[in-house]
């Protein structure tokens, strides 16, 4: 019935509190709110991920980026892919109405270069929308525990994943300040920044599952800020031009 063991936890936490979503979920809902007919969109990092299907049904401008050619070669939901690094987007500048990224923060050497390329290929009004793991989180404190290189024997043990995909990590981003510094610095304009908590990624048996769900009380009441993800949403401004 379910793909694999956090899959199982996730949904016993949804049952208990009905009113929680998984973030990637989330960050469809707010995708699809700002994705509209003709919208130009870019996916960086896309791979062969097919959750935003639905969102891009809505335009045939849909493009992707993504270093890993098996991966990309893989996704049949973008029209227009490339294999290419963040830091060069092969595209012209003030080309997208929206750039979204999943998972994809958190592997970014130098993210200012990446997110000036960003900024140089959206719209003025342009939006940039991402997901990505909380570093105040307890999770990525027990990830930075663990070697990359055995993130995937990890994965498949501890959570009953038989196709892992697991690349280098350094987290330069990916807490509350760092989001406001480098962005604010670039010249985007903060719209909104959602923590969201999942009690599935210490959930190894229903001990640890209620141990998780009693902390997820905890970070509701008093560390908002030390939940598991963040989903943010940027806007590149829009500057009017005096008449002369």
């Amino acid at each position: 019935m379910y793909a694999n063991r956090q899959e199982y936890y996730r949904d016993k936490y949804r049952r208990l509190k009905p009113q929680w979503k998984v973030s990637a979920d989330i960050y469809r809902d707010i995708i699809d709110r700002y994705a509209d007919n003709g919208m130009y969109i870019l996916d960086v990092g896309c791979g062969h991920s097919e959750d935003l299907e639905p969102v891009y049904a809505k335009t045939n401008y849909t493009y992707g980026i993504d270093p890993d050619r098996r991966s990309i070669e893989k996704n049949r939901i973008i029209k227009n892919k490339f294999i290419a690094s963040a830091n060069e987007l092969p595209f012209e500048d003030n080309f997208f109405d929206l750039v979204v990224s999943s998972w994809v923060l958190e592997h970014l050497e130098n993210p200012k270069k990446v997110f000036d390329e960003i900024y140089r290929v959206l719209k003025p009004g342009g939006k940039v929308i991402f997901l990505t793991p909380n570093t105040w989180s307890y999770n990525v404190w027990l990830i930075r525990m663990i070697p990359n290189r055995l993130h995937g024997i990890f994965t498949r043990k501890l959570y009953n994943r038989h196709e892992v995909e697991t690349y280098p990590v350094f987290y330069r981003i990916n807490s509350p300040r760092k989001f406001d510094k480098l962005f604010s610095s670039i010249g985007y304009e903060k719209i909104d920044v959602i923590f969201n908590g999942d009690p599935s990624y210490i959930s190894f048996n229903d001990v640890s599952f209620y141990f998780a769900c009693a902390l997820e009380e905890i970070f509701d009441k008093f560390f908002t800020f030390a939940k598991v993800h963040a989903i943010g949403v940027f806007q590149k401004p829009i500057r009017l031009t005096e008449e002369l």
